[in-house]
């Protein structure tokens, strides 16, 4: 009875406790963030109540939604579709409905754990203030909605992973139905509904295990040797981010926060925010606008495709400790195939300064410069540093935080030189010298942080 269930929550743990012991200090630093933000959130939230300002629950109820449909699709491609680990499961004579179900379940008690824990943190908050909680119906509604969560994020991967997306088209509806009606009741039916479309689905799981375990097949057949080993690494890695979209998603969020900075640059947001914020944001500066945009594009460009260029070579890090090649031409290969994503961050300068009329041009494109470069810097020896013992997105956010403060910083110092009218173009070029010293520290780092426990390999390359 629910044998894979307790399978996958047996590793889970595993997993879980050896990467505490691996590394506690992370942890610990990671627990402290998240009951930080929660506190931050509490705090958010008393400060709309006391100043008035009208947040809609349903626009908080819909990203809570989709974040949850994202956790739960995740969850599921890596417990399922995407699992080696699965297909002994799917070998036995236990129907393979069942132990799709079984991997659902582990999906749904993990959302619903996620949900009980950050909302129960967030109460405690509110009481501890003397806030009176009274919210029993919404908090229902919250709820079911973490599990309508799971089992749309479910039946979304199960499709989506196969050769017959059109029958993603009945989740089209039930978005719209939902949409539409999202109160209690219509939540709590839309719940049946969508389950009995799971349940349906789950009896034609096995199509999008073989869908993903072809296209891995087809994957290994297509190897190119490559005289020139850093040349190879680097068309290894621009080819990866090209058959995964990455370099076309790249060029579309530079564009659109190109477009949305550039238009709350010009006009302050009035007709996008509600009265209640436009006092507080139109004392923002202008430039901070471009500070969101650019930050934003880095964590997405340069910090998440630095970490995953390590991260992704979870099972195949052992590979490269022991080729023949010098370990510095991988790491140096792996930085040259980072320009590509720059160069797909440019669209956002052009963008933003057809909206500002060009101003401050040249502090744009240094900027954006300075914080890839930052982001390439602390990003390359963390995901060498822990490939294989920890989550991405553990890394990510911890990274995203120390590069926010960094920009901020180096934000107010420009602003301080404009203040003063003081010359800005050294400082720039300084830093800019600066950061490529310490990039061919990091290099170096990351090497050796690779090459760490396997220094008696023999280097012929």
């Amino acid at each position: 009875m629910l044998e894979t269930y307790n399978a996958i929550l047996a590793n889970a743990g595993r997993n879980l406790r050896k990467n505490i012991e691996s590394s506690p200090f992370l942890y610990l630093l990671f627990t402290i963030i998240i009951i930080f933000s929660i506190v931050m959130f509490g705090m958010l939230t008393l400060f709309f109540i006391e100043n008035e300002v009208f947040v809609d629950l349903n626009d908080v109820f819909f990203i809570i939604l989709f974040l949850f449909i994202l956790k739960s699709s995740y969850d599921f491609h890596n417990y399922y579709t995407n699992s080696p680990s699965v297909y002994y499961a799917l070998s036995t004579p236990v129907s393979h409905t069942k132990t799709g179900f079984e991997i659902f379940l582990m999906v749904l008690f993990v959302q619903l754990g996620l949900w009980v824990l950050f909302s129960s943190l967030y109460n405690i908050v509110l009481i501890a203030v003397g806030f009176n909680l009274g919210y029993p119906e919404v908090y229902l509604q919250f709820t079911f909605g973490i599990m309508l969560a799971a089992v749309l994020g479910t039946i979304i991967t199960l499709h989506f992973f196969s050769k017959k997306k059109y029958r993603l088209i009945p989740i089209a509806v039930i978005f719209s139905i939902l949409y539409i009606w999202h109160d209690l009741f219509s939540i709590l039916l839309i719940l049946i509904i969508s389950s009995v479309y799971l349940f349906w689905s789950l009896h034609h799981a096995l199509d999008s295990y073989q869908y993903v375990s072809r296209k891995e097949r087809k994957k290994e057949k297509l190897q190119i040797w490559i005289q020139n080993v850093k040349r190879a690494i680097f068309y290894k890695e621009i080819i990866v981010l090209w058959r995964d979209r990455i370099l076309l998603s790249m060029v579309f969020s530079a564009v659109t926060l190109g477009i949305i900075s550039g238009y709350l640059a010009r006009f302050g947001g009035d007709s996008l925010l509600p009265e209640s914020l436009k006092l507080i944001i139109s004392k923002l500066a202008p430039g901070s606008y471009a500070l969101f945009g650019i930050y934003v594009l880095t964590v997405y460009c340069a910090v998440f495709i630095s970490l995953n260029t390590f991260l992704n070579e979870e099972h195949t890090l052992w590979l490269i400790r022991h080729l023949p090649v010098d370990i510095n031409t991988v790491v140096k290969g792996k930085a040259l195939a980072l320009f590509m994503p720059f160069i797909c961050t440019i669209p956002f300068v052009a963008y933003y300064s057809a909206f500002t009329s060009g101003k401050s041009l040249v502090f744009l494109i240094w900027f954006l410069v300075f914080s890839f470069l930052a982001g390439v810097i602390i990003s390359f020896p963390l995901g060498a540093k822990y490939v294989g013992k920890k989550s991405d997105i553990l890394l990510l956010y911890s990274v995203s935080l120390i590069i926010f403060v960094i920009l901020s910083v180096v934000f107010s110092f420009d602003i301080v030189f404009r203040m003063f009218s003081l010359s800005r173009y050294l400082f720039y070029v300084l830093i800019i010298v600066l950061e490529l010293l310490l990039l061919t520290l990091s290099l170096k780092v990351t090497s050796n942080i690779l090459a760490l426990k396997y220094k008696n390999v023999v280097k012929l390359i």
